[in-house]
């Protein structure tokens, strides 16, 4: 390396890397101020009849295809655009072909313009944090007005909610009221009907027993009359007996209770005049029978008085169950009437308190979604104040971080390839500072036939056959969508696989044969090549012939 190297103070960190595979091809023009270029492709396709023979089967699936290897180059690249101040680059160290290490000093800025990049980036990073607070600030208050806003929209929609509930209570407790006089307008209007049908008052009055006890005592009056054939009793007899002719055969309960009515009377007038004319000269026997008889008048006088008066109870309380009835239907009616009619008021005032309800819900849903958009914009607002903050802190530790104290260093080792940069120019920022070689990465790329191209993606693994340096798992990094043909029938296609392990033993352009879709494990699970995984060499050195040939 050069008299221009120089590792002053601890190595800044890189901003980007960009990696290649390629052939590097170097020119220098004379003169003052020569400037160095170079020209990186990809290294040349083996075609798969160039590959080394294979013996290794992964079965029908796996796709071969035969390539070539290339080690890698690097490129230093700083971004600086987000540096408005124009970096003078002082002093150049490093030159095509010189040896550096990771750390090693590639040029120096002025101090001048460092400072002033420095002093750019503060002011930038401090007003960055005063707007960040002044929108939180000013979010803040926002926020509270809004908040505000909506607390009154919300309440008002409740209010109308309750206005909507209270304006229908009056008509809901009204229907209410009337569907429970109507059930009991309707239980009563059962109730005397039922009575009715079931002639529930002739029963309750106990009219057809106290019929059948005065037609029992009063036939009983006339079996003593006509057995015992007492001559005081001959015209009371013969009033009974006009009587009972006069309205049938005196045997049905109605004829007997005719009987009753009609010689009632007369029989205890009978009795008392019996009884005086015993008492001035009848016989005992005659006396004893007239008093048996008056007893048993008596007794049939009382029972046509209890039978009259339960008929009298059972017709009157029949006539009051009868205009009761039509009384409780009457009710029923108007009470139908009534719950019809105020249904249709509920309705109509229903349709009415929704308009009402309808129109403060969405007042109240308007504020709800403006109060949204309000805090998201706010938020928004703040958020981008954040971001600025946050990216004027970050360009400011990155400016420090990368050129702080003046100095630009590599961030690997290798062989200066190409130098872009000279003194007493601008550094811009983006373009390439300096290319070296990498030997820590290494390629294959391999050519893949047409109809095997739609099977291969990126990020699949694969392996990597390298005859004398063993096996070596890989990742497909790229596939290049233009294709290369040789005639109309062979089209092929550039794979890119990059190497894992330890490469270091590997060189430019070897030929290599790669298995997409498996890995060196495979390799293992079917007992197949076991040895130079990652690198290492196999046991067998005459190639992945003899050692796949082995495995099998």
């Amino acid at each position: 390396m050069s008299g221009k190297e120089k590792e002053p103070g601890k190595p800044g960190r890189k901003k980007k890397l960009l990696f290649g595979a390629g052939i590097i091809m170097l020119a220098a023009a004379a003169g003052t101020g020569a400037t160095v270029w170079y020209l990186s492709e990809r290294g040349e396709i083996q075609q798969r009849e160039g590959a080394p023979e294979m013996e290794l089967s992964f079965g029908e699936d796996v796709i071969t295809a035969g390539g070539s290897t290339s080690v890698g180059m690097q490129e230093e690249n700083f971004e600086l655009d987000y540096i408005d101040t124009e970096l003078v680059i002082e002093e150049v160290y490093l030159s095509s072909q010189d040896e550096v290490e990771a750390g090693t000093a590639i040029l120096k800025l002025t101090d001048e313009s460092v400072e002033t990049a420095r002093r750019e980036l503060e002011e930038k990073a401090t007003q960055a944090d005063l707007d960040y607070r002044e929108a939180l600030l000013d979010g803040e208050e926002e926020k509270i007005t809004a908040q505000q806003t909506l607390d009154t929209s919300l309440l008002n929609g409740t209010y109308a909610t309750y206005t909507y509930e209270e304006s229908l209570k009056e008509y809901e407790e009204e229907i209410e009221s009337l569907q429970e006089q109507i059930e009991e307008a309707q239980e009563l209007v059962d109730e005397y009907t039922a009575s009715i049908e079931s002639d529930y008052y002739y029963t309750y009055y106990e009219v057809a027993e106290k019929e059948e006890e005065l037609n029992s005592t009063f036939a009983a009056l006339m079996q003593l009359y006509e057995e015992w054939d007492v001559e005081y009793l001959e015209d009371q007899y013969q009033a009974a007996s006009i009587g009972s002719s006069s309205e049938g055969s005196g045997s049905d309960a109605s004829g007997m209770s005719a009987d009753a009515s009609g010689t009632g009377g007369s029989a205890g007038a009978s009795g008392g005049s019996m009884g005086a004319q015993g008492g001035g000269g009848g016989t005992s026997n005659d006396s004893t029978k007239l008093t048996v008889y008056d007893m048993l008048d008596e007794e049939v006088q009382e029972n046509e008085a209890a039978y009259e008066e339960a008929l009298e109870n059972y017709e009157d309380a029949k006539a009051t169950a009868e205009a009761s009835l039509a009384q409780a239907q009457s009710n029923l009616e108007l009470l139908k009437i009534q719950l019809e009619e105020a249904q249709i008021e509920y309705e109509k005032q229903q349709v009415s308190s929704q308009s009402d309800y309808d129109a403060a819900v969405s007042e109240s849903s308007s504020a709800q979604e403006t109060w949204q958009t309000e805090i998201e914009r706010i938020d928004d607002e703040i958020s981008v104040a954040l971001n600025a903050k946050e990216e004027a802190d970050e360009n400011l530790q990155e400016f420090e971080e990368v050129i702080g104290d003046g100095y630009l260093y590599t961030t690997s080792a290798g062989t200066v390839m190409m130098v872009n940069v000279r003194e007493e120019t601008d550094l811009t920022g983006g373009s390439m500072v300096l290319a070296y070689s990498n030997p820590e990465t290494v390629t294959v790329t391999a050519s893949v036939v047409q109809e095997d191209i739609a099977s291969i993606e990126i990020g699949e693994e694969a392996v990597v056959v390298i005859s004398d340096y063993g096996n070596f798992d890989g990742t497909v990094t790229s596939i290049n969508p233009v294709s290369a043909s040789s005639s109309r029938s062979s089209v092929t296609y550039s794979v890119v696989v990059e190497l894992t392990g330890d490469v270091s033993e590997l060189s430019q352009n070897l030929s290599a044969s790669v298995y997409f879709g498996v890995s060196t494990q495979d390799l293992q699970t079917q007992g197949g090549q076991t040895e130079g995984v990652s690198g290492e060499e196999t046991e067998n050195e005459s190639g992945p012939e003899t050692a796949a040939a082995e495995g099998e």
